[in-house]
């Protein structure tokens, strides 16, 4: 059984999940364009290092967030992120 600050820990990680997912909706919206094909890219990265390294969602994300092109751009953050939350529970 998870202690209380466990679980507490990872209600935090998805609410920053979520809040992210909503952010990247909002500028995608803002900027004219389509949430579902913004996306697309990053989906398409996450699955292939999850397939290429055999790990799960999470696991990739961090594996790729040592990447360059992650560290140098807020943007691709975002939506890596977004990406990752969609894959784990798809919105509306």
């Amino acid at each position: 059984m998870q202690g209380i600050g466990a679980m507490e820990k990872e209600i935090r990680m998805v609410a920053k999940m979520y809040e992210t997912r909503d952010a990247a909706k909002s500028l995608c919206k803002m900027q004219n364009m389509d949430y579902k094909e913004t996306l697309k890219p990053y989906t398409d990265i996450i699955k292939a290092v999850m397939a290429a390294n055999k790990i799960e969602h999470i696991p990739a994300l961090l594996k790729i967030s040592e990447s360059k092109t992650y560290q140098e751009s807020g943007g691709n953050q975002l939506f890596f992120m977004a990406a990752l939350t969609e894959m784990m529970e798809p919105s509306q």
